[in-house]
């Protein structure tokens, strides 16, 4: 039996691998494969699997529409063609550091941007000629928003002032006034497209976006299997509410129940024929179409407090997760499992408006007339400049 089982894992291995190889020709017939042709300043350099681009999503956007060319640098063919598939950026593949030698040595990069932490950034990162910029993926208090690894990068571009302090306050001898810069939300200042065609009837449209479960106990923020199925039976029991159900593209990877309590809710949703939406196309329409939000401890969160609407952020279930200290989650409407059950009603409490338009500046700055886009550009303009600078120690003064 060992030995059948030993041959079976052999033969899958051989398999994936001739997979893998025709993946990587049909990639590569498609993408650009000339270091040489690579004329774009600016790279945005993604090491991770498809299963993750909802992170280069959350840029992809407000990359288009920067006033210099942009590229993409992936390290995987399946990435890459996604990123062909999904956006209109030309793609390079490199699947290796020698790959990137090539196109650092070659190419016309002068920025490199990156949309997460991952251990593989280091590749690019070892290379000092361009500036690196990390742009993560959204504003949040969560732990992993605060990282030693903000020191490997030139520039760190933040939300506000929330994310400055956050950082200033956890890191040994990082120098925020040098490395930090603090851009606010460009994404908010963008039309997007996807927004279904319901009729403004008077109903109270609830986006619904939980997290996904997390990898470890102290990461479980999402409350999908702990309030998800009786707060969504809440709101399609009013007839004031239309329920936008957003599930995490990682919804139920880890854990069985989240992945039952996932299927629950899109059951209960299409049992009410087209009322409700099940929501898993672009993000950005939701904010000016819902009208209040139920999510939890992520980005979601952040971006739906700078639209200034109400919203209700909910308690994970799980004792051992880390909540950091927040002046968001001391101040925010809060939802336990226990109250899941009384969502609808609980959404009647007043808003706090101008307590949260506080809050909001807190965390984003200016996000008015289009504030976030400036100061992302000239962030992305600085960092262009810092790149033609000479580097080395400044020179000694003249005798």
């Amino acid at each position: 039996m060992h030995r059948i089982r030993r041959l079976a894992s052999v033969a899958r291995r051989g398999v994936a691998t001739v997979r893998n190889r025709l993946d990587r020709g049909a990639f590569t017939a498609r993408c650009n494969t000339d270091p040489a042709a690579l004329d774009a300043p600016i790279v945005l350099y993604f090491a991770d699997g498809p299963e993750n681009l909802y992170q280069l999503h959350q840029w992809d956007r407000v990359l288009a529409a920067l006033p210099w060319p942009v590229a993409v640098v992936v390290a995987r063919p399946d990435t890459g063609r996604r990123v062909l598939e999904e956006t209109a950026f030309p793609v390079y593949f490199a699947p290796g550091s020698s790959y990137l030698e090539d196109l650092v040595g070659r190419g016309a990069v002068r920025v490199v941007l990156y949309v997460n932490h991952l251990p593989l950034n280091f590749r690019m990162l070892r290379f000092a000629r361009p500036v690196h910029v990390h742009l993560g993926h959204g504003e949040s208090d969560k732990d992993s928003s605060v990282t030693n690894q903000n020191k490997a990068y030139d520039r760190v571009l933040v939300a506000g002032p929330a994310a400055r302090e956050r950082i200033t306050g956890a890191l040994r001898e990082f120098d925020a006034t040098t490395h930090v810069r603090e851009v606010g939300r460009p994404q908010l200042d963008l039309d997007y497209p996807g927004a279904p065609s319901w009729p403004a009837d008077g109903s109270v449209r609830v986006l619904y976006a939980p997290t996904w479960e997390g990898d470890r106990a102290s990461m479980a923020y999402g409350s999908v299997a702990s309030h998800g199925v009786a707060l969504v039976a809440s709101l399609v029991a009013d007839p004031r509410y239309r329920v936008i159900y957003r599930p995490h593209p990682r919804s139920g990877v880890q854990d069985t129940a989240y992945a039952a309590a996932d299927r629950e809710i899109r059951a209960l949703l299409a049992d009410h024929g087209d009322r409700h939406l099940v929501d898993t196309g672009p993000y950005g329409w939701q904010w000016s179409f819902a009208d209040v939000c139920v999510t939890d401890l992520s980005s979601v969160a952040y971006d739906w407090l700078a639209t200034g609407k109400p919203m209700v952020v909910t308690v994970p279930s799980e004792p051992r997760t880390t909540l950091p200290a927040s002046r968001f989650l001391d101040e925010v409407p809060r939802l336990s499992a226990e109250d899941a059950p009384r969502t609808a009603e609980l959404l009647d409490r007043p808003w706090p408006r101008e307590r949260m338009h506080a809050l909001s500046f807190h965390y984003f700055g200016e996000t008015a007339d289009g504030a976030s886009t400036r100061r992302f550009t000239d962030a992305l303009d600085e960092a262009l400049r810092l790149a033609d600078e000479p580097v080395g120690p400044p020179s000694a003064p003249s005798t």
